[in-house]
């Protein structure tokens, strides 16, 4: 949406009031930031991904709020300059995407392999865009709860028939090896079944 309005402002010309503009986007800044919170206290884990998550989608709406209005120039560039933010957020979310394809593939190596959310109800992955980095990530405990431990998003790949289970790292950008995952509470072995031509099953969206 952020980048439909700014897209109308510059092909019709259009420049909102600026007062009207303000309150705007005081109102989405004051909700925004509310929902956060009330995100990150649900959240039981994966905190920083919900702040992120938060912030981005905040501060994208504010921004090209403010940059469609008939601010000065000035006022006008510093706000394109915080708007650069999300959008490298974004930009780095859908990054994400190859990164964790790739990842799969040569970690896999041509052996049985599937995607899947690590929760209550295990959810395997449907489509190719859910590996986004706004997408990938899990709020449940393991982050601030060590007794029932939850990853962002899990591999499992099937060897010789045993089942090898790897962790997504936002922070490494890459699939790591999860040790001893028959030890952990949270049984990471349902999320998906393994099996071959995983991606090529999938929907782009």
């Amino acid at each position: 949406m952020p980048f439909a309005i700014l897209a109308l402002s510059v092909v019709s010309r259009w420049r909102m009031p600026v007062v009207f503009a303000v309150v705007l986007a005081l109102v989405i800044l004051s909700a925004g930031v509310f929902v956060t919170f009330i995100s990150m206290a649900l959240a039981v884990g994966g905190t920083e991904m919900t702040i992120l998550h938060g912030t981005a989608l905040t501060l994208a709406c504010v921004t090209s709020i403010l940059l469609v209005s008939a601010v000065g120039q000035k006022a006008w560039s510093v706000v394109f300059g915080i708007f650069l933010f999300p959008v490298l957020v974004g930009v780095w979310s859908l990054a994400v995407v190859p990164l964790a394809y790739s990842s799969a593939v040569e970690i896999s190596s041509n052996r049985p392999f599937c995607i899947g959310e690590h929760s209550p109800i295990d959810k395997e992955l449907h489509a190719i865009m859910g590996l986004r980095g706004l997408s990938f990530y899990t709020t449940r405990s393991g982050y601030k709860i060590g007794d029932a431990w939850y990853f962002h998003g899990l591999l499992l790949i099937e060897t010789e028939g045993e089942t090898n289970v790897y962790n997504w790292s936002p922070r490494r950008m890459a699939f790591q090896t999860v040790e001893r995952p028959r030890l952990l509470i949270a049984s990471p072995f349902g999320a998906c079944e393994p099996r071959k031509g995983f991606f090529e099953r999938l929907s782009l969206f």
